[in-house]
């Protein structure tokens, strides 16, 4: 028995994770063609294209929160038997890893500014957040939070109903 995640390209790219969201959430990206669509087309004064450029600059700021949540990533995320292994990239490079006992680990999702945050922890300590950028979506958090209890329950099972070991 064995539940296997694996970051593919382009979500452990870093630039590729963020392009996901933009193209997940375009959405959140009109205001920009809007603003942008202003600035090309003149006429305008002096006084209106400040104001634009100073709206893009605000706008701006969603982008830096955007990088700053892609930055770290779950690269890999592999239970077998007994085990979990998690390794963390920074942007493209492996950053920690960690081997623990599949009980000692849960997974949790919850909400901040309307946008999920997948949440492994270690008996109540935080060891990684995934925010929803590149393929990781509400969705496909809450598939991957359903597949692991699902296999955590599985392991309890096998170890119920398995028969004395032999020693």
């Amino acid at each position: 028995m064995q539940l296997n995640y694996f970051s593919k390209y382009p979500d452990n790219d870093y630039l590729g994770r963020v392009f996901l969201f933009m193209k997940r959430n375009f959405y959140l990206y009109l205001p920009d063609l809007i603003v942008i669509l202003y600035l090309v087309i003149p006429p305008y004064s002096w006084k209106e294209a400040i104001y634009l450029i100073l709206i893009l600059l605000i706008l701006s700021i969603r982008d830096i929160f955007i990088l700053r949540y892609s930055r770290y990533h779950l690269g890999e995320f592999i239970a077998i038997n007994n085990d979990v292994y998690i390794k963390i990239l920074k942007k493209g490079k492996l950053n920690q890893q960690f081997k623990e006992y599949i009980s000692d680990i849960d997974v949790e999702i919850n909400y901040h500014v309307g946008f999920p945050v997948l949440y492994i922890l270690r008996q109540d300590e935080v060891l990684f957040k995934q925010y929803a950028t590149g393929i990781w979506s509400g969705k496909r958090m809450r598939e991957f939070k359903d597949s692991f209890y699902e296999f955590k329950k599985e392991q309890s099972m096998w170890k119920m109903f398995k028969g004395p070991s032999e020693n």
